[in-house]
């Protein structure tokens, strides 16, 4: 009997687990990246979570809907620290949180231990500081949106 209660608490914890990272694995490091435009009729709202684990797409018809999952994969090591090397945690924290007038708006996001921090920018037209992590992380949304 006390095998069986042993093997029932194991098996709940894993699905408890498991249920509650639906979304992105957590990890010390997590970019995010999106648009989002407001007259749309589909997929308005596009937004890319990448950490050293895996890359989540998800995607909104409306800006207001709640964004559900489209896909997600793993990350190999190479594409993890082509994004790592984009980042300058000093420059990115000296912008301002709002460039330009964003109407049809993208955002880059850095969440660390020591960082939260997004910057929300007219699309297509990042701050010189973000234009090469810009270019890579709209091409992963880009990517992952065909693929499926």
């Amino acid at each position: 009997m006390n095998k069986f209660l042993f093997f029932l608490l194991v098996s709940l914890c894993i699905t408890v687990i498991g249920c509650a990272q639906n979304d992105i694995i957590r990890s010390d490091y997590t970019i995010k990246s999106g648009s989002s435009f407001g007259m749309c009729v589909e997929n308005c709202y596009q937004e890319l979570s990448v950490n050293e684990y895996q890359v989540v797409l998800k995607i909104a018809d409306r800006i207001n809907d709640d964004p559900e999952v489209f896909t997600k994969r793993t990350v190999a090591n190479e594409e993890w620290n082509q994004i790592l090397d984009q980042i300058d945690e000093e420059a990115f924290r000296a912008l301002p949180e709002v460039i330009g007038c964003p109407d049809c708006a993208e955002w880059i996001e850095v969440q660390s231990l020591d960082l939260v921090k997004k910057i929300t920018f007219e699309y297509g037209n990042p701050p010189a500081e973000l234009a090469e992590l810009a270019t890579i992380l709209r091409e992963k949304r880009d990517d992952l949106f065909t693929d499926k």
